[in-house]
């Protein structure tokens, strides 16, 4: 069976000579990465991953790890069955990490109007504007991951019975300074238990598409993928992503 690994919004699946999945090419050697627009909309990325996919393994059984904003790409792939991919006998699961199944607060934020300087929530804007700019995102290439998009989103991309869907998530604070504000934001703003946790960019709740297939990751967004941002000059994580990643493909049936 053919694994695909899939990258999410932050960045491509390669940037600055490190891979998306760090170490993970050499831990799964025969599995694909594919390079999809890491800025675009889920309706781009979804073809630009379908057409990867599609080359790479034209027949058999396909088994997709999706990381983040990935899972929506993957999503919607599946339900306009482009490269016929979502056919029986195609991709066969689709195993979800940390996608924003129901937005995430953080982009609901920085896509909405600019609090003013004397808004409360001026000071999380703006360091949540620089986490951004860090990673070279658009501020308005955001939305396909508000809670807006989501509410119309979900209703036309439901699950296809024959794929088995698999969801994961994380709920480690981070020492980043700007993750640190980011997860305090999401708590903030939370209403249940599963809406406060979170990875610092989706809380558990988002994540949770369908029953998380196994508790929590204690780990951030990057360290899902093996990295760090308070640990130069390697920024690996100490999370064993690589054992995570082994458990969902034996879960699958990879």
């Amino acid at each position: 069976m053919s694994v695909v690994f899939a990258a999410g919004f932050l960045v491509p699946q390669q940037f600055a000579g490190m891979d998306y999945f760090r170490g993970a090419k050499a831990a799964f050697p025969d599995a694909l990465f594919p390079p999809v627009p890491p800025a675009a909309d889920v309706s781009t990325r979804a073809q630009a991953l379908a057409n990867r996919i599609n080359t790479a393994f034209p027949n058999g059984p396909i088994h997709i790890v999706a990381h983040s904003m990935a899972g929506l790409d993957t999503r919607f792939l599946l339900t306009h069955n482009l490269c016929g991919l979502a056919a029986p006998g195609r991709v066969t699961s689709l195993s979800t990490i940390s996608t924003p199944h129901g937005g995430t607060p953080v982009a609901d934020f920085l896509v909405g109007p600019t609090p003013s300087i004397i808004d409360p929530r001026w000071v999380a804007y703006q360091g949540l504007v620089q986490l951004a700019g860090t990673f070279g995102l658009s501020i308005g290439a955001l939305g396909d991951l508000t809670g807006s998009f989501a509410s119309t989103f979900n209703p036309q991309n439901r699950n296809l019975p024959h794929v088995n869907y698999y969801c994961y998530a994380g709920s480690g604070t981070g020492l980043f300074p700007l993750l640190q504000l980011s997860h305090w934001y999401i708590d903030s703003v939370g209403q249940t238990p599963d809406d406060k946790a979170n990875d610092c960019l989706v809380s558990v709740k988002s994540a949770s598409l369908i029953p998380l297939a196994e508790a929590t990751w204690p780990t951030d967004h990057f360290g899902e993928v093996g990295y760090s941002l308070t640990n130069p000059p390697t920024f690996a994580s100490p999370f064993d992503h690589i054992s995570a990643y082994r458990r969902i493909l034996s879960r699958a049936g990879a």
